[in-house]
């Protein structure tokens, strides 16, 4: 197994738990009285992937662009469950 499919293996395992940890999130931001905190945690955690995202597109250099494809992906599902969790409706 070369290098490259050991760490394209490594990273979708680490992005699968990620995404789980996020939903666990979601749900526990959803049931708070006060979401604030998870929505700032979700949009952080977001933009920081999504800023080594283009770092690893712009060394752009295989397999980075699939690298940086993947985690583009998921810090845009990061924001996006930012985003969902901001139009709670008020209790």
């Amino acid at each position: 197994m070369s290098k490259t499919t050991l760490l394209l293996i490594v990273l979708c395992v680490a992005l699968a738990i990620h995404y789980v940890s996020q939903k666990t999130l979601l749900k526990k931001g959803w049931e708070a009285e006060n979401p604030k905190p998870y929505i700032n945690r979700f949009m952080i955690n977001g933009a920081g992937l999504i800023v080594i995202a283009i770092a690893a597109l712009i060394a752009a250099k295989p397999p980075y662009g699939l690298f940086g494809i993947l985690i583009f992906i998921e810090g845009a599902v990061c924001v996006t469950f930012g985003r969902k969790l901001s139009k709670k409706p008020k209790s």
